[in-house]
């Protein structure tokens, strides 16, 4: 009788400033690891606006280091699930997103996003539907969020500036 593996996640964390912590995102997605009986193989760390990364050609490894080493490691065999606290950790931009979430696919890797306890594949390892969908929606409420953050902004230097 053959023994069940042992999943492998990898913790991927972001934060838009240097002042802020990835500490409770860890700590959350810790817990919901051991919950899950998933085996915490590391936590990326990631210091990053959630603006960057705006230019035509973005580079998954000039600008998304964090993204790139998660990537290496699910494309390597090395882990079976990349967890997040909620989709805009993983980027603002849909396109983006998606590049990224095609390419965990690819590998064979499931993302769980911990906000909705939603999860990319299946126990078979096919696609969940459902998650699809959803990761769309909330890759495009991410993406809604920066500009409106960007209007915001751009609004209160003009009052002040008037002023």
């Amino acid at each position: 009788m053959a023994t069940k593996k042992t999943p492998r996640a990898a913790i991927l964390v972001r934060v838009s400033t240097k002042r802020q912590d990835t500490a409770r995102q860890v700590a959350e997605l810790t817990k919901a690891a051991d919950s899950f009986g998933w085996e915490v193989t590391c936590v990326i760390h990631e210091t990053m606006s959630g603006s960057a990364g705006d230019g035509v050609g973005w580079d998954l490894s000039k600008e998304r280091e964090a993204l790139e080493r998660t990537l290496e490691l699910a494309e390597g065999g090395k882990i079976d699930k990349v967890m997040v606290h909620e989709v805009s950790r993983v980027a603002r931009r849909n396109s983006d997103a998606h590049r990224f979430l095609e390419r965990l696919t690819d590998a064979g890797v499931s993302l769980y996003w911990h906000a909705q306890g939603i999860e990319t594949l299946l126990r078979s390892g096919k696609p969940n539907p459902a998650a699809s969908l959803m990761f769309a929606l909330l890759a495009e409420i991410a993406r809604n969020e920066r500009e409106t953050m960007r209007e915001r902004i751009m609004s209160g230097l003009d009052e002040a500036r008037r002023k």
